[in-house]
């Protein structure tokens, strides 16, 4: 090749963007014609300056031309966009072609708002604002009953162990600690039994367990016990590793990810950052994505995780597969099953048996519901070393913290399935359950669980959820409007592997884009599906479905995290009734107000009314209205009136004193009222309605 043409390939290989492949084959053979029809006149065998003088002038002249064109473009787009208004399909949609890069970051957040768009706008409050700082003061470590000396006998994956520290508040300088052990199980078929074997194998020191999944620890000196504990293991189990062995590994190549959820219960978005700023800052260290819009969609626990594990509503599972309160949980649909399917191992842990998710006041389950099943260690542990109980939970087991333990079987299972594919939910109840203030205590355990995760390389294949179900249903600082919000407001941490971003960067950003919109637990069950499929979130099929979405007015109930939500979305097309729903505005209204009277006396009524069929329970009268607020919708455009208005009325009621809280829609045409979702209690009810075993009756019923 001659000067000129081995200089124009140097020119042209540095144009590869601009120049179409076919075009620039056939310019590199025989220099005649660039991309914008320019002729370049090197066709003959001619050498010589003039004709690379020629040649070099009408390159520039080319490329003056297409820097033109290029700017002429890119000025009218300019232009556009900001005289011609855009539809927010065709916003969100472009948003979906843009590059997503780890500087792309999701649109940030708008004063005064947590979440602001078109259809929802949820208030934001200042974490510690002086007006509740009152409520959150005081709150100092408590002391297990059981004392403060460290547990004699540890664990670890595979064994037991004496901690040599512990040993001199049992035994002399030289004495030997004497131990033994022995294998505890479920009972077949019940969910609140447990059986011990019968024979106790000594140790001395140490002692590798094998084929032991829960196993009770005795030590004696001079023939009297001085120590009980439990401990919970991991082991491979033979039928669980046959249906898994052939799935593939979580990591890049398969684009799996293991899935382990913490819960904890109780705990609002904002209450999390006041009491637990270390856990956030460890989350958010990791890139974290915080749902600021995440809103519950029932009363406690039961109904906010049953459409996070199911998909379904409470109403909706009771039609499903739970016909009866008394029936067991082992027809309903649970995600587990769907990950087991998948190849995944399965766990589920609690910590308070006695009011765990599917126990407290039902059946549980007949069959054990996941490979690994903590209940058989967390009533053996509460049933043999609970203490220090207050209110619903034992605060400890032995001298442990009974979170705590939580944490230690969680960190097992995370090391022990670190490379292979697993689905674990942990609810930490005894800690938050009760007390607005109690979630401090748990703020390092969480935040070391975190921090040496991350360090041991646990979260490098797994996606790790940290959340809530509610804010506190109860007390003095519930009763506050701040209390109200934050009730309704729970939170959700995700935290996705580098990897797994850079893999399915379209699902990343959305997912962050998502952070500052109206969410659910329909949506986050929607999410763990979409992890478990990996597929689905490969560009050409994300797109092609998000603009499916983008496209309809009328979206899903449950919309997945990594699919971009419809900046319309509103609390009716979430699934979130009024009475839950954060996306309206309220204001204070005086309780002499006729409408407000008579929201009262139907609310009496209708307590009175849930419990005509238990005559055991005395008959309610009104003891005052403690407060009333008018809510009135945020998308209301109209000049006119609204037909309904929405009452919200906090009472205290005789005998008893019990608090509760309705919304009641007050109709303007005829004055009739209706309730609008349930009834809340809002202080504690102790033994006041022992006389009855229905656990929504619980709330409501006074036994005389």
């Amino acid at each position: 090749m001659d000067g000129s043409n081995q200089y124009n390939k140097e020119v042209l290989s540095s144009y590869n963007g601009t120049v179409e492949t076919e075009q620039r084959r056939r310019l590199l053979r025989d220099m005649d014609q660039d991309e914008n029809g320019c002729i370049l006149n090197e066709t003959n065998d001619k050498r010589g300056n003039s004709r690379l003088r020629k040649w070099l002038i009408g390159v520039l002249i080319c490329l003056c031309a297409s820097l033109v064109i290029v700017n002429s473009f890119t000025y009218r787009q300019f232009t556009l966009s900001r005289s011609t208004p855009r539809s927010h399909n065709l916003l969100r949609e472009n948003e979906i072609e843009v590059d997503n890069s780890e500087t792309d970051v999701p649109a940030g957040p708008v004063l005064g708002f947590v979440v602001k768009t078109s259809g929802c706008r949820i208030p934001s409050f200042e974490v510690m604002d002086d007006s509740i700082k009152r409520y959150f003061q005081g709150t100092t470590e408590f002391q297990c009953d059981a004392g403060t000396h460290l547990p004699l006998v540890n664990s670890n994956l595979t064994s037991l162990f004496v901690d040599p520290k512990a040993k001199a508040h049992f035994y002399k300088d030289l004495e030997p600690a004497k131990c033994c052990w022995s294998r505890f199980w479920r009972t077949n078929g019940s969910d609140n039994s447990i059986s011990f074997e019968s024979t106790c194998q000594n140790f001395v020191n140490s002692t590798r367990i094998k084929d032991g999944e829960f196993v009770q620890v005795k030590c004696e000196r001079k023939g009297k016990e001085v120590y009980k504990d439990y401990h919970a293991f991991v082991p491979r189990k033979e039928l669980v590793e046959n249906r898994c062995g052939s799935s593939p590994a979580p990591g890049p190549e398969s684009g799996r990810l293991s899935v382990l959820i913490l819960g904890l219960d109780s705990v609002s978005r904002l209450n999390f950052h006041r009491t637990m700023p270390r856990t956030v800052e460890a989350l958010q260290g990791l890139g974290a994505v915080e749902m600021m819009g995440y809103n519950k969609v029932g009363d406690n626990t039961f109904p906010n995780l049953v459409p996070v594990l199911t998909g379904l509503s409470e109403e909706e599972l009771t039609i499903a597969c739970w016909t009866t309160k008394k029936k067991p949980f082992d027809d309903c649909p649970f995600i587990w099953s769907n990950f087991s399917a998948a190849g995944y191992r399965t766990v589920l842990g609690e910590d308070a048996c006695s009011m765990t998710v599917f126990n407290y006041l039902k059946s549980g389950f007949r069959n054990q519901p996941t490979d690994y099943y903590l209940r058989p260690y967390c009533i053996a542990t509460e049933n043999g070393i609970g203490n220090t109980h207050k209110l619903n939970a034992d605060l400890c087991v032995g001298t442990r913290k009974t979170f705590d333990n939580l944490l230690a079987y969680s960190r097992k299972v995370a090391r022990e399935f670190a490379r292979d594919s697993y689905f674990a939910l942990f609810w930490q109840a005894s800690l938050t359950h009760d007390f607005i203030t109690y979630s401090k205590l748990g703020d390092e355990s969480y935040r070391r669980f975190i921090d040496q995760a991350a360090d041991e390389g646990l979260l490098e294949r797994t996606a790790l959820v940290v959340m809530s179900d509610h804010g506190i249903r109860w007390g003095s600082f519930r009763q506050t409007y701040q209390g109200y919000v934050e009730e309704r407001l729970p939170f959700v941490f995700t935290v996705l592997p580098r990897w797994w971003r850079e893999k399915f960067p379209i699902a990343w950003a959305n997912f962050r884009r998502n952070s500052r919109s109206l969410t659910t637990p329909f949506d986050l069950h929607e999410t763990l599906q979409h992890i478990m499929r990996p597929e689905e979130l490969e560009e050409g099929k994300l797109k092609e479905r998000s603009r499916r979405i983008l496209g309809e007015r009328n979206t899903p109930r449950g919309l997945s995290w990594f699919l971009p939500i419809p900046d319309h979305r509103n609390c009716s097309m979430a699934g979130i009734t009024g009475q839950w729903c954060m996306c309206h505005l309220s204001e204070s209204t005086s309780t002499t107000d006729p409408v407000v009277q008579q929201a009262v006396g139907f609310l009496v009524d209708e307590l009175n009314r849930l419990l005509r069929s238990y005559p055991q329970c005395a008959v309610l009268k009104l003891k005052s209205i403690l407060n009333s607020k008018v809510w009135a919708a945020q998308s209301h455009k109209s000049d006119k009136a609204a037909p309904t208005t929405d009452y919200s009325v906090t009472i205290q009621t005789q005998p008893g004193d019990a608090i509760f809280e309705a919304s009641v829609r007050h109709r303007a045409q005829d004055s009739n009222q209706t309730l609008v979702g349930s009834i809340s209690r809002l202080n504690l009810y102790g033994k006041q309605s022992a006389c009855v075993d229905d656990f929504k009756m619980r709330l409501y019923c006074f036994c005389p």
